[in-house]
């Protein structure tokens, strides 16, 4: 039985006036399609939960039927010349099975369908994900949604250019610079092709621009790609961390991520480089100061031997230099902690212009210990005079004020163990106020300049202010370093040693006969 004709204008008035509820599918023979409509429609007119959702899929897929109406007609005007053809009966089975099965045209049409209703869900999760910030989720499914419109729109579509214009904009969120580039760039070549709406366009140049100028950013840093740029945040991202976790005195913390920071200085640079040198000299530093003494050295060994590759000037060897000095020191080898902390002296005298700076600052105050630690008091106190003279030097409130207290604090010990009680109090007093210029006195070094100036006066039999200089003792340590246990049961037997000698001379006053 040959079908009756259908007329396109008479398909496109059914789409106008009824479109909504499939009457133009049912008359070009899509039952199932326009079923569907028709149950959308019934659904979110009838107000149940996801109703809203199913007008919002209805109508792009009105949009798009006036191109399916189209096709659709062009196919059943092709049957119908072949229905009319003399020589139907003598066609092969193979040509009048084909006649009568569906096109495959029409399956890829319900295929591209499905995924058009697919984009339309992902899109919801799209703007949830970009309202909530979580822009790395908003990229991945931007991915998906590119990659079902390509399935619906096969060929320039303006809801395609719009998609790829979306993706950009969110890969920008996250520096992917080279994937928003290459989205936004696709989606303007659409976009010219279809003679997409201007407000659209400028979307589209207005992100592309911002794009271009973070690539030239990311390359005033040094990285040429995405993949550079991550690592890039990722290392800073770690320096800040550990600087942090530092300040607040986590050695454990920030060591870890100071690991983490030479892992991704050695992944960026894929070889020596300055930042490789900069993260393992701290990252030795922090494991001498946990006490990992074979970890610190191997660290600041790999940094000297880099340092010398990259043919760096001797600023750079100060840091690993001294650390290993250190860890020679700690060992018992004086002589080759003595001869590294010569040497550093000497960078430190070279990177300051023959002037002063924290860095000779410390240089001297390392050597001098060493000289203490030994014995050799004489050689000491010549260290910590010409680590003195470089201090005077250096602008009053600026630089490393703990370096500044603990250089004083040390030189004012090697005077009260010669019992120079007047000059180690001037020593320690001025580390007071330094400490109290820059954190109002409340840190390690001023709990430990409290409590020599309290057995100083304890010594001069000043027994009163020894028990202030002994309480303020207990107070910073149980503030600044509470683990630090023996310290606070020190302070602590300082402070019942004088109150009990004070109420001994309280109990011997008044016992005295009256004259």
């Amino acid at each position: 039985m040959t079908p009756l004709p259908r007329r396109r204008s008479f398909a496109y008035l059914l789409w106008l006036v009824g479109g909504f509820i499939g009457a133009h599918r049912f008359y070009l023979g899509s039952y199932l399609g326009g079923a569907a409509q028709l149950v959308l429609l019934t659904y979110g007119i009838a107000g149940l939960p996801g109703g809203r959702f199913g007008l919002m899929l209805l109508l792009p897929w009105m949009l798009f039927d006036l191109w399916w109406i189209q096709r659709r007609m062009k196919r059943l005007q092709e049957q119908e010349l072949a229905g009319d053809d003399d020589g139907e009966d003598e066609a092969p089975p193979a040509a009048r099975q084909a006649s009568r099965d569906p096109a495959p045209r029409d399956a890829a049409k319900d295929f591209d369908l499905v995924a058009l209703a697919e984009a339309n869900k992902l899109q919801q999760r799209f703007v949830a994900a970009a309202e909530a910030g979580d822009w790395a989720q908003a990229v991945a499914i931007g991915d998906q949604i590119v990659a079902a419109m390509r399935r619906v729109f096969r060929g320039p579509h303006q809801n395609l250019a719009m998609t790829l214009c979306m993706l950009g904009q969110a890969c920008y969120q996250i520096d992917a610079f080279d994937k928003a580039r290459a989205s936004l760039e696709e989606s303007l070549s659409i976009g010219r092709k279809i003679g997409m709406p201007a407000e659209d366009m400028d979307v589209a140049r207005k992100a592309l621009d911002l794009t271009l100028v973070g690539i030239e950013q990311r390359k005033a840093r040094g990285a040429t790609s995405d993949e550079e740029g991550a690592l890039l945040n990722l290392l800073d991202d770690c320096e800040a961390r550990y600087r942090d976790a530092l300040a607040q005195g986590d050695l454990p913390g920030a060591e870890k991520l100071c690991a983490e920071a030479v892992a991704a200085s050695r992944r960026l640079h894929a070889g020596p480089h300055k930042t490789v040198v900069l993260h393992l000299s701290s990252h030795a530093e922090l494991c001498r100061r946990l006490r990992w003494n074979d970890k610190a050295q191997a660290l600041a060994d790999e940094a000297l031997a880099m340092i010398g590759q990259l043919g760096l000037d001797d600023s750079w060897r100060r840091g690993p230099t001294n650390t290993l000095a250190l860890l020679h020191a700690a060992a018992g080898r004086a002589d080759e902690a003595e001869a590294l902390y010569k040497k550093t002296i000497a960078m430190a005298v070279s990177e300051a212009g023959g002037g002063s700076s924290d860095g000779v600052v410390r240089a001297f105050n390392n050597l001098a210990f060493l000289y203490a630690e030994s014995g050799q008091d004489v050689k000491a106190e010549l260290c910590y005079a010409r680590a003195l003279v470089h201090l005077d030097k250096l602008p009053p409130g600026e630089g490393d004020t703990e370096l500044h207290s603990d250089m004083l604090n040390n030189f004012a010990s090697l005077h009260m163990s010669r019992r120079d009680f007047v000059r180690a109090r001037e020593l320690f007093e001025r580390s007071l106020d330094i400490q109290q210029r820059s954190c109002r006195g409340i840190s390690a070094a001023a709990a430990n300049a409290h409590n020599d100036l309290g057995l100083i006066a304890q010594e001069e039999g000043d027994l009163r202010q020894a028990l202030v200089h002994f309480k303020r003792t207990l107070l910073l340590n149980q503030i600044c370093t509470p683990d630090h246990f023996r310290n606070i049961d020190n302070a602590q037997r300082n402070i019942d040693s004088v109150s009990i000698a004070l109420a001994a001379v309280a109990r011997a006053a008044r016992m005295e006969p009256s004259t």
